[in-house]
């Protein structure tokens, strides 16, 4: 979902040839040129994009916060509001089982091995949240998971 909302950002920094962006660039091609998405879905794609650090806003401008190097966008390309409703969705959902599930498609590794090795690491650092040990083990066997850091953060300010 994170690549889908790249290419979608690609696209827009492309078709206006600006790496500093607007809101109504967003619309202007996102709703009007490609009628993918309303208007006021544009909103929430662009706060949902900064909440997970794909942009930057900085006054009333956008800037893509990843390399657009390498970047194609296919043929077949298209963004819609479900795409973004679907990933508020799974940003409210449990954080840990999505961490854990993305460890188990990219490892191989059996979900109940990794939430016992998760709960060994808790029991040996007890004040970490387990949503921050999931992170930590991800990251020690190589899964990107760099996209859920903004909302395991999140998390842990919500539970203060």
């Amino acid at each position: 979902m994170i690549d889908k909302f790249k290419l979608a950002i690609f696209l827009v920094q492309k078709k206006t040839g600006k790496n500093e962006l607007k809101k109504e660039d967003f619309v202007r091609i996102l709703s009007f040129n490609n009628r993918w998405i309303e208007p006021s879905t544009v909103e929430k794609f662009l706060n949902i994009c900064t909440k997970i650090n794909l942009l930057q806003k900085k006054d009333d401008l956008f800037s893509p916060i990843f390399s657009t190097k390498g970047l194609e966008i296919p043929v077949d390309f298209e963004i819609s509001a479900e795409d973004i409703d679907n990933f508020q969705e799974k940003e409210e959902q449990d954080i840990f089982k999505i961490i854990v599930e993305r460890i188990e498609k990219s490892k191989g590794i059996k979900k109940n091995e990794i939430v016992a090795e998760i709960n060994k690491m808790k029991m040996k650092n007890k004040y970490f949240t387990i949503e921050t040990i999931a992170l930590i083990y991800a990251k020690e066997h190589g899964v990107d998971v760099s996209d859920l850091i903004p909302l395991v953060e999140d998390s842990v300010l919500k539970k203060k």
